[in-house]
């Protein structure tokens, strides 16, 4: 068989299963790395390279770091400070929340800041007299916002750097928050100033959690210890000392991460080492608190971007959709790239969905003999609009019991939000990484 036809085959394949949420995300991503060998698409080396790439290491250290800033006891001391200065007035507690949040985000990924602080805005909405749903959703797409805000913030980070890396330099650690900040403000302004119209006013869903296909799917990407919460915090005699142990830990990392002193699978594996060896973080507890499920999805699906490379099938998309939008204006054709990231990541991962997309993103910008850089960089805020559907994200999926909402409830304030990232995407990240 012809190898882009395979290549095609095979996309179509993962893309249906993806869809259709029966089959899991782990069997559909090793089914892909398998796929590409049985039809000599890829050698057997190639198609299991993924699970040694060092873009896995390092998203599996950044949730051994994450699991320990939970079991330490940091992250209850950030919602400690949230509760003694927040007031009852929404918009100031909105900001609060929010830029807490976005700390978290950019220090421990998306899932373990929102689930860290489900709780804390429960208390907080009870205590100010709030409705739930007035402040989980806003908190959710706060955090989708902060996900830009440094190298960390979410595995789609990760996964763009190095493939940025491929097509001239990586991104720094601090470089996304170039669009990450204004992003991150006008986010806390929409749901400041629309949230009270757009959002419902209710309390949290009584009834117990019964998820679909889709939704157990969308949940298997957030870690063991996140969902069913048996990492627990350490006892008050230990809390200091581990907490401090973390911090530590946590600020060595980003320094390294920041400097680009080592190489970021190496910063976090020494982070998570140090954290395993001060016993700050315990066997059982890093066990739960990695998701298997976004390692194998990554490991996976990484093969099949160097296939879309290697065979030219990303050259035969890009020409396709350059013959329809031309060659005139890189921006049209990055218009029709986030268009498709916007739409994909609405229903299956994000980190999927870059995964994707990112290799005929790269074989435009070498046709059109442009940077690659912007092209990446505004995949990486298409992926992270996923504001319209309650499964586009495991942390949307997360707060909709805690805030009672509904499936229609999400696209009323993520439409503005996505219009804004798309817009930003677009016409704001050319200006600042050039083409």
């Amino acid at each position: 068989m012809d190898p882009i036809v395979a290549t095609f085959l095979i996309l179509a394949a993962a893309i249906i299963a993806f869809l259709s949420a029966r089959v899991p995300l782990e069997v559909v991503a090793v089914g892909v790395a398998l796929g590409l060998w049985a039809t000599g698409v890829l050698t057997l080396p190639q198609a299991f390279a993924g699970f040694g790439d060092p873009t896995v290491l390092f998203i599996a250290s950044l949730f051994i770091v994450a699991t320990a800033l939970e079991t330490s006891g940091v992250t209850r001391m950030v919602g400690a400070v949230i509760l003694a200065r927040a007031g009852t007035r929404r918009g100031r507690i909105l900001i609060w929340v929010g830029g807490i949040v976005a700390i978290l985000t950019a220090l421990i990924s998306i899932n373990g800041a929102v689930a860290a602080l489900i709780p804390v805005a429960a208390v907080i909405a009870r205590r100010s007299g709030l409705s739930p749903s007035q402040l989980m959703l806003p908190m959710a797409f706060i955090a989708s916002s902060a996900s830009l805000l440094t190298l960390t913030g979410t595995p789609v980070n990760v996964v763009v750097s190095e493939l940025a890396a491929e097509a001239g330099r990586p991104f720094g650690f601090f470089e996304f928050a170039l669009v990450g900040l204004p992003l991150v403000a006008a986010t806390i302004a929409i749901v400041v100033l629309l949230g009270p119209r757009l959002l419902p006013h209710h309390g949290p869903d009584p009834a117990p959690e019964h998820h679909t296909e889709r939704e157990a799917e969308t949940l298997s990407l957030v870690p063991e210890a996140v969902r069913t919460g048996t990492v627990r915090t350490q006892r008050r005699s230990r809390l200091h000392r581990g907490s401090r142990r973390t911090l530590a830990v946590t600020a060595v990392m980003v320094a390294l991460l920041a400097t680009g002193a080592t190489p970021p699978a190496v910063a976090g594996l020494l982070a998570a080492g140090s954290l395993i060896v001060l016993r700050v973080v315990k066997l059982p507890d890093l066990y739960h608190g990695v998701s298997w499920t976004t390692l194998v999805l990554i490991a996976g699906m990484i093969p099949l971007s160097v296939a879309f490379l290697e065979t030219g099938a990303a050259d035969v998309v890009a020409d396709a959709l350059l013959a329809v939008v031309g060659q005139a204006d890189p921006h049209l054709a990055l218009i029709v790239v986030c268009v498709v990231v916007v739409v994909l990541g609405q229903f299956i991962s994000n980190v999927a969905t870059v995964l994707i997309v990112a290799p005929v993103a790269t074989s435009i910008a070498l046709t059109l003999d442009v940077s690659a850089l912007p092209f990446l960089m505004a995949l990486t805020v298409a992926g992270a609009s996923s504001f319209l559907t309650p499964v586009a994200t495991p942390v949307n999926l997360m707060v909709m019991a805690p805030g009672g909402y509904r499936f229609g409830d999400y696209w009323r304030l993520g439409l503005p939000l996505t219009v804004l990232f798309l817009l930003a995407a677009v016409f704001y990240v050319p200006l600042i990484w050039r083409f």
